[in-house]
């Protein structure tokens, strides 16, 4: 278990390179990274410790609000498909 280093920045540019991958349109990309980013800050606002796997947990928990498909790949990161 190792602790997440929360980067707003790092978070935004990620799903939107995931979302590259998937074929999304890039001005939609752009909602979801921006939408999904600022829960993740707010969500991390109330914890004094993040683990990578919450960080994880938490971008698939609003990734399938917007992207099935772009919440499984954030799912999968690190799996062996």
């Amino acid at each position: 278990m190792s602790v997440a280093k929360l980067s707003k920045k790092k978070i935004h540019e990620d799903i939107k390179r995931e979302a590259k991958v998937l074929g999304i349109h890039p001005g939609t990309a752009e909602i979801i990274a921006d939408k999904v980013t600022e829960k993740i800050m707010n969500w991390s606002k109330k914890r004094s410790m993040i683990t990578e796997d919450d960080l994880n947990e938490r971008l698939v928990k609003e990734l399938e609000k917007y992207n099935k498909d772009l919440a499984y790949l954030f799912e999968s990161k690190g799996k062996v498909i």
